[in-house]
């Protein structure tokens, strides 16, 4: 099964695109389901309930679109990507409220772009036992390759890496997604959701396995990114 993680829709207050069309067009590229992640702000439990039934409404038999929030700290410096959960939490709580508030709830936290305002530096050890992943490239924040700082977080840390187009526009598409061997079953959001924390989720980018036998990001991106920016 092909997953694609982080992607916003017109839930988000800075997505342009409605779930609908999410789910038809990335079916058609061949994707099974997508890891939707919608700003916090503005939501609340009521809300959240009807975003939920939204995304199993415009799910379509080709692409499954999971329900999920990205949290943000009281300053908007930290981003944790969560799925799993079946309430709202609170807005722009601290991140160690929230990473208990999700594990609590059965849910899955992701650090997502670590090189977004320099989030990296900011990253506590304590967080570790409760994140389940760290964004090692995030096309929007990181562009043609992945992030260096993310990549020696996830050394340092020794959490799995995962991608993410952060999608809220078209200009936002890159081939970043994830193999996992989880069947189209009753259940499919805690197949998933069990999926990203146990790290049986495979990153890949460009068609094919973004890292390598040793578990460390390898590729032609790096090397187009490189001539990008020079």
């Amino acid at each position: 099964m092909r997953v694609v993680l982080h992607c916003h829709s017109t839930w988000s207050y800075d997505g342009h695109w409605p779930l609908g069309r999410i789910a038809k067009t990335f079916g058609a590229l061949g994707i099974d389901a997508v890891m939707m992640t919608e700003h916090d702000t503005g939501f609340d439990p009521g809300r959240f309930g009807a975003y939920r039934q939204a995304c199993a409404e415009a799910s379509t038999r080709r692409c499954k679109l999971i329900p999920g929030i990205e949290y943000s700290s009281p300053d908007n410096d930290i981003h944790l990507l969560s799925w799993g959960l079946d309430r709202f939490l609170a807005e722009h709580r601290p991140v160690m409220e929230t990473l208990h508030a999700i594990r609590r709830g059965g849910g899955v936290a992701v650090f997502a772009h670590p090189v977004r305002r320099e989030a990296w530096r900011r990253f506590e050890p304590d967080w570790v036992p409760y994140l389940s992943g760290i964004e090692l490239w995030n096309r929007k924040s990181d562009g043609l390759t992945w992030g260096r700082e993310a990549e020696r977080l996830i050394a340092e840390t020794g959490l799995p890496a995962t991608v993410g187009m952060d999608f809220h526009r078209a200009r936002h598409f890159y081939a970043l997604s994830h193999r996992v061997a989880v069947d189209r079953g009753r259940d499919l959001e805690a197949d998933l959701v069990s999926a990203i924390r146990t790290g049986a989720l495979r990153p890949m980018a460009l068609g094919r396995p973004l890292l390598d036998a040793q578990g460390r990001p390898d590729g032609p991106h790096d090397r187009l990114e490189q001539w990008r920016r020079a």
